[in-house]
């Protein structure tokens, strides 16, 4: 395939694929503001920088489209390739979802009747547009997706500025009305209850750094960019998360502050404190944000996702037609499957918070597989050419991998605790084993059909 995305479009798209701004972060508030502002802080030093680094080594030493797949299946061999390839398509099934879901909620602003409580079939149909408009979009290619995201990534951070240059101001004239970190636990709140939600929900505000691996085959210069990426788009996405909420914090409170603090941090709160720090104009401005970051999230996410059935089927796990590209070199038949499968999740699932905590426990597996095929390839491999590596030898390839392995342990600890363990983990294990089943029949189909015909190439 051709290398058309550019440093600034390769940050761009794990923005979106990672954050897509702070509007996520409500719950994690909710909770209690000293606990927020603890998690907001130490997640990307303990879960997002150990990962990060994991996937520039692996993204520089194997810089191939289909990212940690190829990963896996260098260090892991065939049944571990497959693993991760439909691991992660299934993850993709319940976290796509989220965002049309999302695009609605935020739009509910201006239109009541796309709410929650509103008409349910006006809902599903601007979710369905949503996904077939960029579907569509990206069977233009990966350079049009780039460069759009390029333009949303801009648009939803350019609110938050305000708000944070604005507040800043506010709080060196007038002073700090309320202390950004009281009260540490929400009134009524046991620690282990709101772990149980802030700790999955911080994992999922700083996941996805290794989505980006799977268009390498399409970057330019990816031993280069790709590592250069990664670390700029950590530096913008923890800073969008951290400085916003200390700001909104400190000048409009939580509830359990008295006079004055009026905002109750649900999905919308940032449109109310925008409004009341700066103006009503900029509540409205970050409520389109909101619609804004879900759409760039959404086509971040297609783009990328996309191209895991694409490889899967050149190596005899899916059918062949998924591997036809058109003229901007787009696999179209894999676009086109993907959003019909999407648009069957939208149309018979409602409660995707439900399924949601699910989804931390599938990317978890599918990242543990990506830990896996990095030390592997460090023992097995260890001349292979690796531009970016991580440091420390053997302790500090280790200390990556179990950093991130604790916040899962920590996450599914204080889940499993609260909702029960086939909520969090059940579900999530059916979903995983379903394909496993079938891995006997499909290896000896994909042997009978590499021994008559040739395996296809790819640029």
């Amino acid at each position: 395939m051709t290398r058309h995305l550019t440093l600034p479009a390769i940050v761009a798209i794990i923005f979106f694929n990672v954050a897509g701004g702070p509007y996520a972060l409500e719950e994690i508030l909710a909770g209690g503001a000293g606990l927020a502002i603890v998690l907001l802080l130490l997640t990307p030093l303990v879960w997002s920088a150990p990962i990060a680094l994991v996937c520039a080594e692996l993204g520089t030493a194997v810089p191939e489209e289909g990212g940690y797949y190829a990963w896996a299946k260098r260090a892991l061999g065939p049944f571990g390739a497959y693993c991760q390839g439909w691991w992660a398509w299934l993850y993709t099934l319940i976290d796509i979802g989220l965002y049309p879901t999302m695009f609605c909620e935020y739009l509910a602003y201006f239109w009541p009747e796309i709410g929650a409580d509103g008409d349910p079939m006006l809902r599903r149909v601007i979710m369905l547009t949503m996904i077939w408009g960029f579907v569509l979009l990206n069977l233009r290619g990966a350079r049009t997706v780039g460069r759009l995201v390029e333009i949303f990534a801009v648009a939803v951070l350019l609110p938050f500025g305000i708000l944070v240059v604005v507040g800043i101001y506010r709080m060196l004239t007038s002073g700090v009305p309320f202390s950004p970190v009281t009260p540490f636990l929400a009134p009524g709140t046991t620690l282990s209850a709101a772990l149980s939600v802030a700790v999955p929900i911080a994992l999922w505000n700083y996941l996805g750094w290794d989505a980006i691996s799977t268009i390498a085959g399409e970057m330019k210069d990816p031993r280069r960019n790709y590592p250069r990426a990664l670390a700029i788009a950590l530096l913008v996405i923890a800073t969008s998360y951290i400085v916003p909420v200390i700001v909104a914090l400190s000048l409009v409170g939580t509830p359990i502050h008295a006079d004055g603090a009026v905002v109750e941090w649900t999905t919308g709160a940032w449109s109310v404190a925008a409004s009341q720090i700066v103006g009503p104009w900029l509540g409205v401005a970050i409520a389109a944000g909101g619609m804004v970051s879900a759409v760039g999230l959404y086509a971040a996410l297609v783009l990328v996702y996309s191209r895991v059935p694409f490889v899967m089927s050149f190596d005899g796990y899916l059918p062949r037609s998924l591997t036809r590209t058109n003229a901007r070199e787009a696999p179209y038949v894999s676009l086109i499957v993907s959003g019909i499968i999407y648009s069957a999740v939208v149309i018979h699932f409602d409660d995707f918070e439900a399924l949601a905590i699910a989804d931390v426990t599938m990317y978890a597996a599918m990242m543990s597989l990506e830990l896996l095929s990095f030390l592997v390839l460090r023992w097995r491999e260890p001349e292979l050419a690796r531009p970016f590596r991580v440091h420390g030898g053997w302790p500090g390839a280790i200390l990556v991998c179990i950093l991130p392995w604790a916040c899962i342990g920590l996450a599914g600890y204080y889940q499993v605790v609260e909702e029960g363990i086939m909520e969090v983990i059940g579900k999530a294990a059916l979903l995983m084993a379903a394909p496993l089943l079938f891995y006997p029949f499909i290896a000896a189909r994909r042997k009978r059909r590499l021994a008559l015909t040739p395996e296809p190439v790819r640029d």
